[in-house]
């Protein structure tokens, strides 16, 4: 795992080497000479519901409701102004809520956060943009904490999936609004795996196990329609 940490560092540099010779070989800043990228993708994360499986007569369960963001951050280099070489991080964190009901269901507070880094390759054309990230690492953590109607804490859990890898396509297109600006709508597939697993239970530390091997490993994948900001300087 050590050698994944020092990967981030290595493919920045080497986009920093790319850029500095671009620059000298095109007398830094002719026509087609690179830029430097930065692109954010990013969606509001909003949700409410109630996947009830109560019956019919009371008490019921009360409807849970949440929001969070979800970015995807990539920094690197276009050369010739076309191809794009850099690294990809992303930021996912989404809380939710559910109050506990009298002689039915406890109350729930939960908190998702997902994080991933890897390199990305992509081809940049006329506003039309591909880009390819492999994740060389990614995590996932789900803090739940249950509350009865009394307001007594009942449960209080971590779940942690870590040694994530997986892949991200992205495709979209984006409206120049200035020289160095432009934004647009993309298209994101997103797939991770992760092998293991960490658990905490603040109430019963009995349960607690640390990097443990799934037998079946924990999988998702999704596609979303997101906004994208880019910036070339």
């Amino acid at each position: 795992m050590k050698r994944f940490t020092t990967l981030p560092i290595l493919l920045v540099s080497f986009i920093l080497l790319a850029a500095t010779h671009a620059n000298a070989a095109k007398g830094g800043g002719a026509s087609g000479a690179g830029n430097f990228f930065l692109e954010e993708t990013f969606v509001p994360v909003i949700k409410t519901s109630n996947d009830t499986t109560s019956f019919t007569t009371a008490p019921g369960v009360a409807t849970e409701s949440g929001s969070g963001f979800d970015f995807r951050t990539t920094l690197g280099y276009t050369l010739g102004g076309e191809f794009l070489v850099g690294l990809t991080y992303n930021n996912y964190s989404y809380s939710s809520k559910r109050s506990a009901i009298s002689g039915g269901d406890d109350g729930s507070d939960i908190k998702t956060t997902k994080t991933e880094y890897g390199p990305t390759v992509g081809y940049l054309s006329n506003g039309w943009r591909v880009l390819f990230t492999y994740f060389l690492s990614g995590t996932k953590q789900v803090d739940t904490k249950n509350i009865d109607s009394s307001g007594a804490t009942v449960g209080d859990g971590t779940i942690k999936n870590t040694s994530g890898t997986g892949m991200q396509f992205s495709f979209g297109y984006t409206f120049a609004l200035g020289a160095h600006f432009e934004i647009g709508p993309s298209l994101v597939y997103r797939s991770m795996t992760y092998p293991k697993q960490s658990k905490v239970n603040r109430l019963n530390s009995s349960e607690d196990y640390t990097d443990t091997e799934l037998y079946t490993k924990n999988t998702e994948s999704d596609l979303s329609p997101m906004i994208t900001m880019q910036f070339r300087f």
